[in-house]
């Protein structure tokens, strides 16, 4: 398993886990429903419904295991609607504890530690015994990464053999059939699968060859035993390699599935060997079995625990009771202490309280602690029963155990949300906490730093490359570079160092403006380390991948290594064709125009209508110098562009980058063209139903295409253009402002804007106030309510030269227009208003111009001057700066204030509030304050210098105590903004993972209706197969039969023909024997009738 499998996307399972931790406790609840309600299906149906959404999407995060687990829990809960389960209670107990086991598992992954599917087996077993299938083994959660380099297989043969493998399927059968015979042919085997891993085919088909061709190599040479599991994989892999390559009537193509199985069975027999082999050393480093194997003790149980262990809503709360007792103990404790009372049996109760506090911290396995409360307890109740004498300092020994108390469980809290077990290295729980304490804090405040250079790099672009709004940024990142180096992380201070130190060189230094490449880039830079400070702050594992992006994207600006400081005015990073010519025409188009040192005057702005008003005003501006020098560079670059091409930015396509073709554009001209005709189709539907947000959402999506197709392609003012729609569109969304009627026509606005937008990519120059509807854009996006008024403008904007004079309207005479941002002005107005009462209260002294001013009211000046200058508001500052050194001078010298002294802070007071009514208009314009400096910097000469050595010494206390103030105010104004932002990111997040669940459940639905036709699929080719098989077993059974009936019948005859021609060979020994006892008793009696005949003849001689 490689290591981005390994290191699993935090940031995707924690969107997702809060639905599935919502979606697993409404199961819980179901099925005690189903218990209490007497059986109800209905809710039995809506569990299962349930764990189908939660298996779709732990699939779709590749967390199988888990998966499996809710599929099994979805099965068992059909299972139990339909009547299939006569164990009910048993069930039931089975779901639940899947449904409170599995937010656990998924809280242990979230801290960012390995996906351990093992630890699960024994809760699958249990969810299939009850539905009385066979367990599961270990190999089942096996799933390694399958992925492999294109050079590990062999190259496949251009053509097939001819006949296609017809010999190496035979040398594979018959040497599974001699397997059969105990003695199997390896070599013979890895010879036909290395064959058939070169043939034409899938890359799955010939992954599963290949793999299958060093397992036998292996088993060939003894490293693996041939044992049964074995056969059996190889059977199946035959049988694969007869689909495949068999003759017409057997090959058939086969699901992916079908080939995925066997190898991973293989690779199961690989990662569970401990043999040491060429061919199984290959296959564990192509596919990293070794990593996904080993698994240590510590890691298992840890994981384990996890499952069967205390988790974090059972840990919140014992321990929230638990410090309840605490808590109560030690109130107890405190007012005993603080009465003086001396009756000690009133403590008993307490030595109750601590036993029971002793034996849930036993449950806990908090053993330190709870030994440590028993003797507490033990000790009370000797003060109690008047065996010891009462002592102060005995009940305050107790009390501090109890502290002990507090922090064992905040460290106990910690392990647990962090999934970490305790160990002897951190038995020091109140050191670990302050640890940990101080690494939250550092990375706090890093993180808040890092958050204001980011939005100083957004300012940046979205002002149209004014690099003063980058003036901050090295030492903010700085600052965050010395946080990483306390924690002792030297690799990403060095990368953030480098960061910063291309923003010094290139942005602030040469005043480069980046192209889009380096710019996304730099974002990738950006966010990768703004990922890694979050991942630090939360302790989450994978932060090495992280810090890979960023090293990748720093190699990728020329950045990384790190060019040496002396040679990093000289060092050229970009290799930019379009930037070198960008700058030379600045150059150029500046030297016959010389800029006045004043601003140049606002040009024919878009006039807006606020909202009550019936007049419409006029909006009014300063164009900075840069943006003139801009309009002059595009003047006289337009001379070099092709004829019919208009500027970069007088709309036209950016020809400086050649990874975008024409025919890319072409492209996106079409693409521009059918948007314009869905918002033809979808504004005149928006108009009828405001409040529809689904309307709403649809007309962001067709800027947000045109703003990213427009900044891929080049189509920088049109992508620029639709984005500032879009942001007005997300507020909208995120519910921050309605959609008014100011906000449907400013869309109409755009709207008509847009073709002439794309007639401009095609060389035609615009007509159209494109300025004045960003603007409206963003006021609108800010919560203002204005009316956007159409302007008349030119195609090409004048250029402001040298000699013309701004045209001021009477109104302006007595002003200067200003800009500060919203927030800061939100801060600075109440930062200002509560000064202002200090200055108001000495006013109202009646005696006031007989007294010294205070110090109070110095300090208020002070600040006040102080917050002016940091908002950037200077014409102020003119006047309260004078009257801050008059107020420093009048303390020093011990006078009064005096009449004159009383005007002017009375007079100072009032254009402080004209300034800050002026900054909160619409064109933010302030007094100018010509007079009331001129009065202050009199009554400031008219006193002499504090010279005094202990004044300076205590001014210069004051300074830095006001100073520290000021940086405390900074960092919570900073804490503000960024608790703002972090609402912001996580409310846009919300409106992503609303429209990822939706294409999820699509998907879902998809892959639902695709996995259930590979299912049935599966199923097809599994019966078939089962049929094949039994058929071949009932043919070789019969054929077996045959042969014992053919033997039997051939033995029974030799048996009867051994017994005929026994009895034949008895036979003719009892004939012979009859015929020999016949000739003899014939000779016996022929020898008789001899004899006899002889004696007669005897007798008759005789006679």
């Amino acid at each position: 398993m490689n290591m981005l499998r390994e290191a699993i996307d935090h940031a995707t399972l924690g969107w997702i886990k809060p639905e599935l931790d919502s979606s697993l406790l409404q199961v819980r609840q179901e099925v005690e429903a189903y218990v209490e309600d007497g059986a109800d299906p209905e809710r039995m149906r809506k569990a299962a419904t349930l764990l189908h959404q939660v298996q779709g999407s732990l699939r779709m995060i590749e967390l199988y295991a888990p998966a499996m687990v809710s599929g099994e829990m979805q099965q068992l809960a059909v299972a139990i609607e339909q009547g299939q389960v006569t164990a009910t209670n048993e069930a039931c107990a089975a779901l639940m504890r899947g449904a409170l086991q599995l937010p656990d598992y998924l809280e242990r992954l979230q801290g960012g530690h390995r996906d351990i599917p093992v630890v699960l087996m024994p809760l699958v077993n249990e969810l299939r015994e009850v539905r009385g299938l066979k367990p599961v083994s270990e190999g089942v959660f096996f799933s390694p990464d399958l992925a492999l380099p294109a050079t590990a297989i062999p190259d496949a043969r251009e053509e097939a053999a001819d006949p296609p493998s017809t010999v190496q399927l035979q040398r594979l059968g018959k040497a599974l059939a001699a397997w059969g015979d105990g003695q199997a042919d390896f070599a013979a085997m890895h010879q036909a699968l290395r064959a058939l891993s070169e043939e034409p085919g899938s890359a799955e088909a010939r992954r599963l060859f290949w793999v299958a061709s060093h397992v036998a190599e292996a088993a060939a040479d003894g490293a693996l035993e041939a044992d049964s599991a074995l056969r059996t994989v190889f059977a199946s892999v035959e049988r694969e390699a007869r689909s495949l390559f068999g003759n017409s009537d057997e090959a058939r193509p086969l699901p992916v599935s079908s080939l995925v199985e066997p190898t991973r069975q293989l690779l199961y027999q690989v990662a569970n060997s401990k043999a040491e082999h060429p061919a199984l050393a290959l296959l564990r480093n192509s596919f990293s079995l070794d990593a996904q194997a080993h698994v240590s003790d510590s890691e298992y149980a840890s994981a384990r625990g996890s499952v069967t262990g205390i988790n974090r809503a059972l840990l919140d709360t014992v321990s929230a009771a638990l410090k309840e007792d605490v808590l109560r103990v030690k109130d107890a404790l405190d007012l005993f202490l603080r009465m003086g009372r001396k009756d000690a049996e009133a403590l008993a109760p307490q030595a109750d309280a601590l036993g029971r506090i002793a034996d849930t911290l036993g449950m806990l396995d908090l053993g330190v602690a709870r030994q440590i409360v028993i003797t507490q307890r033990d000790t009370v109740a000797d003060l109690a029963a008047g065996r010891i004498p009462m002592d102060e300092n005995v009940l305050l020994d107790v009390a501090g155990a109890l502290l002990y108390v507090d922090a064992s469980l905040d460290d106990l809290h910690e392990q647990v949300t962090r999934g970490s077990g305790r160990t002897e290295e951190n038995q020091d729980m109140l050191a670990a906490s302050e640890l940990r304490q101080l690494m939250e804090a550092l990375s706090r405040e890093a993180i808040a730093n890092f958050d204001n250079a980011r939005q100083a790099f957004v300012a940046f672009v979205e002002t149209g490359w004014d690099h003063a709004q980058l003036l901050d940024v090295p030492a903010l990142l700085e600052q965050v570079v010395g946080a990483l180096k306390i924690l002792e992380l030297p690799e990403a201070a060095e990368y953030l160092a480098a960061i910063g130190r291309y923003t010094q060189v290139e942005l602030l230094t040469r005043k480069r403006i980046p192209g889009n490449q380096q710019l996304d880039t730099l974002a990738d830079a950006l966010s990768s380390i703004e990922y890694y400070l979050e991942a630090l702050r939360d302790q989450r594992g994978g932060r090495e991948n992280i810090l890979a992006i960023t090293r990748s994207s720093l190699e990728a600006l020329h950045y990384w290594p790190l060019p040496p400081e002396e040679l990093a005015t000289d060092f050229a990073p970009f290799a930019n064709s379009h930037e070198d010519s960008y700058e030379d025409w600045l150059s150029e188009a500046s030297k016959p125009q010389v800029m006045d040192t004043e601003p140049a005057a606002a040009q024919a702005q878009p006039e807006v209508e606020t909202a009550g008003q019936v007049s419409v005003a006029q909006f009014l501006g300063e164009a900075p110098q840069a943006e003139s020098l801009t309009l002059a560079a595009a003047s006289a670059a337009s001379d070099e562009l092709p004829a019919g091409v208009l500027p970069v930015e007088a709309g036209g396509f950016d020809l400086g980058s050649d990874e975008i073709d024409d025919e890319i554009r072409e492209i996106f001209l079409e693409e521009v063209e059918e948007e314009i005709r869905n918002l033809d189709e979808l504004l005149p539907q928006w108009r009828q139903a405001p409040d529809d947000l689904e309307q709403a959402r649809s007309i962001r999506r067709v800027f947000h295409t045109l703003k990213g197709s427009g900044r891929l392609v080049g189509a920088r003012l049109l992508g620029e253009f639709s984005w500032k729609v879009e942001n007005m569109l997300n507020r909208v969304l995120d519910g921050s402002r309605p959609a008014t009627p100011a906000v449907l026509a400013l869309v109409t606005h755009a709207h008509e804007a847009l073709p002439a937008l794309l007639a401009a990519l095609t060389g035609t120059p615009i007509a159209r106030d494109l300025a004045g509807i960003e603007a409206a854009a963003d006021r609108l996006a800010a919560g203002e309510e204005v009316h956007y008024q159409p302007a008349l403008v030119a195609a090409q904007p004048p250029i402001q030269v040298a000699g013309q004079a701004p045209a001021e309207t009477a109104a302006d005479e007595d002003s200067v227009a200003v800009e500060v941002d919203a927030v800061l002005l939100e801060i600075l107005d109440a930062e200002v208003a509560g000064h202002l009462k200090t200055i108001d209260t000495w006013l109202a002294d009646p005696q006031a111009a007989e007294h010294m001013p205070s110090s109070e009211l110095l300090r208020a000046v002070h600040t006040m001057n102080g917050a002016f200058a940091m908002a950037e508001v200077p014409e102020i500052t003119r006047a309260t700066g004078p009257t801050e050194s008059w107020l420093k001078r009048s303390l020093a010298a011990g006078a009064v204030a005096g009449v004159q002294g009383v005007a002017l802070l009375a007079e100072l007071a009032k254009q402080i509030r004209s300034t800050v009514t002026g900054l909160s208009g619409q064109t933010q314009r302030v007094p100018l304050q010509d007079a009331l400096a001129a009065q202050a910097e009199s009554l400031r000469d008219a006193l002499p210098e504090a010279v005094l050595p202990d004044v300076h010494e205590q001014a210069h206390e004051a300074q830095r105590l006001e100073a520290e103030r000021l940086e405390a105010e900074r960092l919570e104004a900073e804490r503000l903004e960024a608790e703002r932002l972090e609402a912001e990111r996580l409310e846009a997040e919300r409106l992503e993972a609303e429209r990822l669940e939706a294409e999820r459940l699509e998907a879902e639905r998809l892959e639902a209706e695709r996995l259930e036709a590979e299912r049935l699929e599966a199923e097809r080719l599994e019966a078939e197969r089962l049929e094949a098989e039994r058929l071949e077993a009932e043919r070789l059974e019969a054929e077996r039969l045959e042969a014992e009936r053919l033997e039997a019948e051939r033995l029974e005859a030799e048996r009867l023909e051994a017994e005929r021609l026994e009895a034949e060979r008895l036979e003719a020994e009892r004939l012979e024997a009859e015929r020999l006892e016949a000739e003899r008793l014939e000779a016996e009696r022929l020898e008789a009738e001899r004899l006899e005949a002889e004696r007669i003849e005897a007798e008759r001689i005789e006679a």
